[in-house]
């Protein structure tokens, strides 16, 4: 697992090789995300029929959101799931490519791949909808949505947000789109075997403890200044903290996950051995 070096042409065969020998899986996951996508398309258009004002829009959006944050750290959970075996390991960290391209693969087919993927499967179940319901309905049915500015629409439709805010709430969904994913990834690195639930368990842990501490730091905030209560902590939060600046701190957070989930996603794939799965090996 020394070797780091990039060949463009073995990459190219080891791309091949795992979309070749996967091509079930990834056949599969697609076909199921079209169908979760087909099935809310459906309900919500016989729920909310031709509703065109802005909240009813907005939703459509918002689940499509929804689905594609679900889908997108499940399948980057899938991508070193051949760890789960020592044949699967032999295989895997033996084969002729780098390590650096075995990374690259994984990450261009489960991660990118599936960004790329999940706006054809929106359009497509939006599609079907609308052939499915549309013989039945007097007009009725909304005619298909363009689903490929989803995060663009989700950032936007918010009216209270002066543009500032929404730029940089559009910022955080797209880097949020790439370091949940890098989270999973790293979650499958770690733990191949149920990589999804031990990953969702550990962030789980890590949340509860991170809120008591902020908990506690508030509390001693309180305690130790010229506030009196939280509810006087709370206007003074309103008062000198913009909500554009609490905005790009939420950018500058989300940039720090981006790069710390990816940075230790590779770390811990170098030191990954056919003998032992022990990220502390």
């Amino acid at each position: 697992m020394e070797n780091q070096t990039f060949q463009w042409s073995r990459f190219l065969a080891a791309l091949k090789k795992e979309v070749v020998e996967n091509w079930r899986t990834l056949l599969f996951t697609t076909i199921g995300i079209y169908g979760i996508l087909t099935f809310f398309m459906i309900i919500g258009n016989l729920t909310l029929g031709n509703e065109t004002a802005r909240p009813v829009i907005m939703l459509r959006y918002v689940v499509v959101y929804m689905v594609f944050s679900f889908g997108s750290v499940f399948v980057a959970s899938l991508a070193f799931r051949g760890l789960t075996s020592k044949n699967g390991r032999i295989e895997l960290l033996t084969s002729p490519s780098s390590t650096l391209e075995k990374f690259i693969v994984n990450a261009l087919i489960y991660v990118l791949g599936f960004i790329v993927v999940f706006p054809i499967c929106a359009q497509l179940a939006d599609l079907t909808r609308f052939l499915i319901l549309w013989p039945w309905s007097d007009g009725d049915v909304p005619g298909p949505t363009n689903f490929l500015n989803t995060i663009h629409q989700f950032a936007f439709q918010q009216d209270f947000w002066e543009f500032k805010s929404k730029v940089l709430f559009e910022i955080c969904l797209w880097l949020g789109a790439f370091a949940a994913p890098g989270c999973y990834l790293l979650g499958s690195i770690i733990w191949p075997k149920l990589s999804f639930l031990k990953t969702i368990a550990a962030l789980y842990v890590i949340e509860f403890v991170v809120s008591l501490l902020m908990i506690g730091g508030i509390l001693l905030a309180v305690q130790f200044s010229d506030i009196s209560n939280l509810r006087e902590f709370a206007q003074w939060i309103s008062e000198n903290i913009q909500f554009s600046t609490f905005m790009l701190c939420l950018a500058i957070f989300a940039a720090l996950q981006l790069v710390v989930y990816w940075t230790l996603s590779w770390w811990l794939w170098k030191r990954k051995d056919v003998i032992s799965l022990k990220w502390w090996s």
